[in-house]
């Protein structure tokens, strides 16, 4: 029982650590394979409200691929503040703009330039 216990343990943190955008070896040596990014969920990151529901997941903004171009991420207390805060707001309009909340409140946005 006790193997058991700490097999799972095990193999939870290893999940973890592969976690995020760049997974453990970083963007230049890692073990992801297809231009250094982390695998993405079952979804992928297809839309920016993809990512946007990603990020109010799990807390956190991030840049997690699906991309071709240009993307900026951002969060705040309202929906307007997340989106101002993306990276390249304030220069350029967004072609698509996800926005979601994530469960201490605060707003997750993701902007596709």
């Amino acid at each position: 029982m006790k193997y058991l216990v700490f097999s799972l343990a095990l193999l939870s943190m290893a999940q973890h650590a592969q976690a995020g955008p760049f997974g453990i070896f970083g963007r230049r040596g890692g073990s992801m394979g297809g231009g250094g990014q982390a695998a993405t969920p079952a979804g992928g990151f297809a839309t920016a409200q993809d990512a946007a529901w990603h990020m109010a997941r799990i807390g956190r903004i991030g840049h997690f691929g699906g991309n071709p171009g240009y993307e900026g991420v951002g969060c705040g207390a309202t929906p307007q503040a997340a989106e101002m805060a993306c990276c390249y707001r304030s220069r350029w309009q967004p072609r698509e703009v996800g926005l979601a909340q994530g469960a201490g409140g605060m707003w997750f946005a993701c902007c596709r330039y």
